[in-house]
């Protein structure tokens, strides 16, 4: 009787043995494709580091990327004072000649302004004369002057200002 149910489903038992056996291929060989992607992974970060161990690899890796978060954070610091001193220094000088008697000689005065970024500095004019030069000198905060100012200072502190204002002079910043 035993021999009678196992002859008749041998051929399934055989069928499923060997289904079982193809995909038991099937599934090697994936897994032997899978491994050689692996080692070849493994072969290219072996040829970035010696060790070839990948935690020492991205250890490293995790590291030089903190390295160069702090210099960047020290370079944008740097960056932003050099910015600051940079609006404080005079940037623009500008001139401006004129005939400070009219008909009695030519443009040999002049007034020269000398202002940083926000419009603080000194404007100096020099008067000449015939017989005599006088030299003034005159502070500017936030382009006036407790002085009164001629003119030819307003003038010149007019067009310094105007340079300061024209979207040339502005650098672009850069925001992280």
């Amino acid at each position: 009787m035993l021999k009678e149910i196992v002859s008749q489903y041998l051929w399934i038992a055989v069928g499923v043995s060997l289904i079982l056996s193809i995909l038991s291929i099937i599934l090697a060989l994936v897994s032997i494709s899978s491994l050689s992607k692996i080692r070849k992974q493994n072969r290219r970060w072996k040829s970035i580091h010696s060790s070839a161990d990948l935690e020492a690899v991205y250890e490293q890796t995790v590291l030089a990327v903190h390295k160069t978060e702090e210099e960047m954070k020290k370079l944008q610091k740097q960056m932003e004072f050099i910015e600051e001193g940079l609006h404080k220094k005079i940037s623009t000088p500008r001139m401006v000649r004129y005939n400070a008697f009219g008909d009695l000689g030519n443009d040999l005065s002049y007034s020269v302004a000398f202002l940083d970024d926000e419009q603080n500095g000194v404007v100096i004019s020099s008067i000449y004369g015939r017989e005599e030069s006088h030299t003034y000198g005159k502070p500017i905060q936030e382009g006036e002057s407790q002085y009164t100012l001629t003119q030819e200072e307003k003038m010149v502190i007019q067009q310094v200002a105007a340079e300061l204002s024209s979207d040339l002079r502005k650098p672009e910043t850069v925001s992280r």
